[in-house]
């Protein structure tokens, strides 16, 4: 099935309101952040968001949406000295100690993914996921970066989604937000996506 992919930005206010009105998802904190949020982290340039669009009944409708940021992974010092030595030197091979003592890892955030429950059966997660890393195979050229990141709640559907998709759970470890860690080589996704 063909996709049209479209950034937030290239709507205008009005056309986005209705097509907001089409979404609807499961998660509410997924539906709240693209109805009530997208459009001002887009104008404060904290992320870009992008619209999936496919055909039914001869109409493109909203499938589903990601958004994603360039957004350094700094883990404390203290968190970082709990991880088993192989993962401290995965991440120690990408990242560098701050002035702080944290560590900073150059990433990319997938700050928010979901699809569209009045659509469901037009996209799979998995399919999402390809298109998204399609985009941060073009930032990648654009600007480098080694690990694409997310922040997952803490349910066993999620977290066996994006362990079945190649992402690693960071053990034992849990984001400001309470959340699991989740990340992924940038080189592993392009050459999955080739």
């Amino acid at each position: 099935m063909g996709y049209k992919i479209v950034q937030l930005k290239d709507i205008d206010d009005e056309d986005l309101e209705k097509v907001f009105r089409t979404f609807s998802s499961v998660n509410e904190d997924v539906e709240s952040f693209l109805k009530y949020k997208s459009i001002q982290f887009e104008k404060m340039d904290l992320s870009r968001t992008y619209l999936v669009f496919s055909e039914f009944k001869n109409k493109n409708v909203l499938v589903g949406y990601y958004s994603i940021t360039n957004k350094p992974l700094i883990i404390s010092k203290t968190n970082f000295s709990k991880f088993s030595n192989s993962l401290k030197k995965q991440l120690l091979g990408i990242g560098h100690k701050t002035e702080r003592d944290n560590y900073e890892i150059k990433s990319i955030l997938v700050g928010q993914l979901g699809k569209n429950q009045n659509h469901k059966n037009l996209i799979t997660g998995a399919e999402l996921l390809v298109l998204i890393y399609k985009t941060i195979e073009k930032i990648y050229q654009l600007i480098g970066g080694r690990i694409i990141y997310l922040e997952v709640d803490d349910e066993i559907h999620l977290r066996k989604f994006y362990t079945e998709n190649g992402f690693k759970e960071v053990p034992k470890y849990r984001t400001p937000n309470n959340q699991c860690l989740y990340i992924r080589r940038i080189n592993s996704i392009i050459s999955s996506i080739e």
